[in-house]
């Protein structure tokens, strides 16, 4: 008997494409096979399991819990697998720049943007390792790291990227409940907690607000990015900072209601283990991230400015 009892590695690529998409269409495109083909594999994998995975609307597929579940365990078996196979290839390819980031700065500030690098150095193939952790010395393969520590930290080789201030962030044309114009209306709406309440308590005990915000419930989430996509989605407020949610408000998918801001207790920085000399195209790839991060508090003065 085999040791592994898993279904057909094609049934659960293409329920991972789907997954990912939230799109049978999308899904379609990225495997070139055709749409009965991907709902096939779905359906199967589903009879298998006795569960559903997704539930079908006319125009969308949703992922059930169950599908959710599966699809996180899907991904993360995936990304080893990639990780791996990279790994062992990784000689064969002397043009490519491996830098390792905290997730939720790889989705929300640095995928969103990685364009303008691409424009700076077209020959060079930048392979984005999403990971918690800091510690680059386990992977040698690792150029550099943007990574999410403690403020005030001094690390070999490494420099401060940023420090957020942190402040309420949300949609203001898909929220529900009265309009946020001063800090107690807080009080009407569920708030978005990233990783524990605690940033909302010191939030709340900062601005002395008098009326009873009940920082104790909304929804927690374990990744900054999923807090502020729910924020985005009008599911509650949550508490953002000018990096992070920064593409967000300067497209105006959220707005910053109030002043009051506090600096957080943790910022991200910037390593490179084995200095500028193990890539040529590593220099490069420093001076545009600090000139974007710098943009980015220029735009956000600016914005502010604007509001005041």
């Amino acid at each position: 008997m085999s040791k592994f009892r898993l279904p057909v590695l094609n049934s659960l690529r293409a329920f991972e494409a789907a997954a990912r998409h939230q799109s049978i269409r999308k899904a379609c495109a990225e495997l070139h096979i055709n749409h009965a083909a991907v709902s096939r594999h779905i359906q199967r994998l589903e009879q298998q399991l006795g569960r559903d995975l997704f539930e079908r609307h006319p125009r969308k597929i949703v992922l059930t819990a169950d599908g959710e579940a599966l699809r996180a365990a899907v991904a993360m078996g995936f990304s080893i697998i990639q990780r791996a196979i990279a790994q062992l290839s990784g000689s064969q390819n002397p043009d490519r720049l491996v830098i390792s980031v905290d997730p939720d700065f790889a989705s929300l500030c640095l995928v969103p943007k990685l364009a303008e690098f691409h424009a700076l150095v077209p020959d060079i193939l930048v392979e984005i390792l999403a990971e918690k952790g800091f510690d680059t010395s386990l992977n040698p393969r690792i150029d550099c790291a943007i990574h999410y520590a403690e403020a005030g930290l001094q690390l070999e080789h490494g420099e401060l990227l940023f420090r957020s201030s942190l402040f309420p962030v949300y949609a203001p044309d898909f929220i529900q409940g009265p309009r946020l114009r001063t800090p107690e209306d807080l009080r009407h709406h569920v708030l978005l907690h990233d990783r524990s309440q605690d940033e909302w308590k010191e939030y709340i005990q900062i601005c002395g607000i008098a009326a009873d915000v009940n920082f104790r419930s909304g929804s927690v989430f374990s990744e900054t990015a999923d807090c502020v996509e729910a924020a985005v989605r009008g599911q509650g407020v949550a508490m953002g900072d000018d990096f992070l949610a920064g593409l967000y408000l300067s497209e105006g998918r959220l707005v910053r209601p109030f002043d009051y801001s506090f600096l957080s207790k943790n910022a991200y920085y910037f390593v490179a283990p084995h200095g500028s000399a193990k890539h040529p195209a590593l220099k490069t790839f420093r001076e545009w991230l600090f000139r974007s991060i710098d943009r980015l508090r220029r735009d956000s003065s600016a914005r502010r400015g604007e509001n005041a």
